[in-house]
């Protein structure tokens, strides 16, 4: 075979080994989430979407999931052992059904609620969430400011990439926000830090009770940073005398967050704190932990007097306006969002607005087929638990 006929021979075996590589489609996992139509087809690995493409919570964490490092986003997005409470989360609401009333003038929508004496426009809030510079170099910043716009809460982690005084800075004229912090087992480093939220102009302090002293077991996350184990900064002896104690450390109110028992939420109202954050920290801690939805049901069962005497929070799983008004209806006064605004991240203050957006118009929408227009009136008659009954 001569020269030119190699060459030729060559020349086609490469061409139909490479070209199909021109064509080659961008294949996203997207983990079980519910098809909502989102065409990744055309999307390049690492190059961030257009934001106008997006058009549920889902579709973000999607698109983050396609730009971020592998490493972040299993940080964001991994939970405990065999993730049964992560995806528990995000199924429990299969299992409630809502009532809609006819009838009924739902012209006029009103979402704006109050925390803790202050008022908010909406009843879902950014819930505590580390380090979100892993996303984007503006990191907490974009999430304070595009909650300021919105006139919704921000409670930023004591885990946030810009510390607290960076975040604070940024806060609108009027803008309240509130403070996650852990109980270190350095008595100094916790006094310090309760002095500094104070100082920064924080309102409030939601406390995480849920963790002390170890870390979940977070397969997912753990294949890039390491084994896990004893976290030594956390107190590891956290009781009820240092619960009860630590209130006569600032002048701030503290909301315990970790909550997911009757029993635990009655001892917080004996204790005499102002509210309660019902939480399974995502599913990152105790695997086959319960649902927020099953927790409240729990208080409601065991310790009413909770609601009647409390504010409580709620988070876990919420993805949608109906799984805000699922929760409300439940007794929950306000709904954390922790995921999803770290992935809406990933387009900086302009990609959280965009989930806002999103959030209230299904909320919106929810409670205006549902017959209902005050999102302060939403209770238990608005929903049938009757299949979660069933599990408890």
């Amino acid at each position: 075979m001569d020269f030119y006929a190699r060459l030729y021979l060559r020349f086609w075996f490469w061409f139909w080994l490479l070209f199909p590589l021109c064509f080659a489609v961008n294949i996203i996992d997207t983990e079980g989430l519910p098809d909502t139509g989102l065409d990744t087809s055309d999307w390049v690995a690492g190059v961030l979407p257009p934001l106008e493409e997006m058009w549920t919570l889902n579709d973000m964490q999607i698109a983050a999931k396609n730009v971020i490092a592998k490493r972040h986003y299993a940080y964001y997005r991994t939970g405990a052992l065999d993730e049964i409470t992560y995806q528990a989360n995000l199924n429990i609401w299969k299992s409630v059904r809502l009532n809609g009333y006819s009838f009924r003038d739902v012209s006029d929508v009103d979402l704006s609620i109050s925390i803790l004496g202050y008022n908010f426009s909406t009843p879902f809030f950014i819930a505590p969430a580390a380090d979100a510079g892993h996303t984007i170099q503006s990191a907490e910043l974009s999430l304070a400011t595009a909650a300021g716009k919105t006139g919704i809460l921000y409670v930023p982690s004591i885990y946030a990439t810009k510390s607290l005084e960076e975040i604070a800075k940024v806060s609108l004229d009027g803008q309240v926000m509130f403070h996650q912090e852990y109980v270190w087992s350095n008595r100094s480093r916790l006094v310090d830090e309760l002095k500094r939220f104070e100082d920064a102009g924080y309102k409030a302090i939601f406390l995480t009770i849920d963790n002390t002293g170890i870390d979940g077991i977070r397969s997912r996350s753990l294949r890039f940073t390491g084994a896990p184990g004893y976290s030594p900064t956390h107190s590891a002896t956290f009781d009820l005398v240092a619960l009860a104690e630590i209130q006569n450390l600032t002048s701030l109110p503290i909301v315990p967050k970790g909550i997911k028992t009757a029993a635990d939420a009655r001892t917080c109202l004996e204790l005499g704190f102002p509210a309660i954050y019902v939480s399974n920290h995502g599913g990152r801690t105790l695997d086959g932990a319960p649902t927020a939805v099953e927790i409240l049901l729990d208080i409601r069962r065991n310790a009413p007097e909770v609601f009647e005497r409390m504010e409580v929070y709620a988070d876990g799983g919420v993805r949608r306006g109906n799984h805000v008004i699922i929760l409300l209806a439940l007794g929950a006064r306000a709904v954390g969002l922790g995921r999803s605004p770290m992935f809406a991240n990933v387009w900086g203050e302009e990609g959280v607005l965009r989930m806002i957006e999103i959030l209230k118009a299904e909320l919106e929408t929810t409670m205006q087929l549902m017959g209902e227009s005050k999102v302060r009136n939403i209770n238990s008659s608005y929903v049938n638990t009757k299949l979660v009954d069933a599990l408890l």
